[in-house]
């Protein structure tokens, strides 16, 4: 079992990770340095320095990621209404809504722009999607990435209005015994997804999902039996290694107060808030994002 938080959540322009909310206050990945009681080293990729990060957040919500991915809008938008189409939008064209079958699939946005040259590559467009009445944006990915053998995945809606979001995942054959789990983006960087087992005995496997505010709920191991009097705490990537779940007593897990919860210190080491912006000069492997927002500014 386990209960949401009802505090308050710092609502601004910025990620929540630039908040004082804990249970989603975390450095900037491409500043993280090593966390020592972790026991792991910080990755050596930017796209899985992101999962990193999270061992500055509340212990309760590790495996909960903020993203920067849904619009605000002053309207309200109706995607799930047939036919609908939003006010003009500058700088992008509206691709309508549309049947498959006897389901109806919403429109999106895409940038009016030609597509970038961003670090000598080259990008394409992946369309946003919709949560509810909650756009996620899309953004831009490399057309072809250069740290090995990978596929791109296309998203697409399920028959329940419920969203896949597209992916990479790995041209190799799975190690026995494990599946993909995809990665996504947050926004500002891509966060790479991970082999984890298939099956675990007396666990199920609790799909990654975003929600309408933006937040992403990372997947997880939950156990088959509820503990009564327990709640459970998710278990988390941390970039290197899976970091397991456990019971907290439910009286203790309520009395936890993550907006007056002290990070571990060194925390403040990891802040960048300068824009990192894209530009037509080459990259080598390691400096190259694997996406960028619409505007190739993080």
């Amino acid at each position: 079992m386990r209960v949401p938080y009802e505090g308050s959540r710092a609502r601004t322009h910025r990620p929540a990770y630039h908040t004082s909310d804990h249970r989603y206050a975390h450095p900037h990945p491409r500043h993280v340095r090593a966390y020592a009681p972790s026991g792991h080293r910080v990755p050596s990729h930017d796209w899985y320095r992101s999962w990193y990060t999270h061992w500055w957040v509340h212990p309760h919500y590790r495996w909960v990621h903020t993203t920067w991915v849904v619009v605000s809008f002053d309207f309200t938008p109706s995607p799930w209404e047939a036919g609908w189409a939003p006010p003009s939008r500058a700088g992008w064209a509206w691709v309508p809504g549309h049947w498959e079958g006897p389901y109806w699939v919403p429109g999106h946005w895409e940038p009016s722009r030609v597509a970038p040259s961003w670090y000598g590559a080259q990008w394409t467009w992946v369309p946003g999607f919709w949560v509810g009445p909650a756009y996620v944006e899309g953004y831009w990915r490399l057309q072809q990435r250069r740290d090995g053998e990978w596929v791109w995945v296309d998203g697409g809606y399920r028959s329940d209005g419920s969203y896949v979001p597209a992916h990479w995942r790995p041209a190799t054959a799975p190690p026995a015994g494990f599946i993909w789990e995809a990665g996504f983006w947050d926004g500002e960087s891509w966060v790479e997804g991970f082999w984890r087992p298939a099956s675990r005995r007396n666990y199920d496997w609790v799909s990654a999902r975003y929600l309408g505010d933006g937040t992403y709920e990372a997947g997880y191991w939950e156990p088959t039996e509820a503990r009564p009097g327990y709640v459970w705490v998710p278990g988390w990537f941390d970039g290197e290694a899976w970091n397991d779940g456990y019971w907290v007593a439910e009286a203790e897990y309520r009395a936890a107060d993550p907006d007056a919860w002290t990070p571990p210190e060194g925390v403040e080491d990891g802040w960048h808030d300068a824009p990192y912006e894209a530009t037509d000069a080459p990259a080598s492997e390691d400096e190259l994002p694997l996406a960028l927002p619409v505007d190739g500014v993080r």
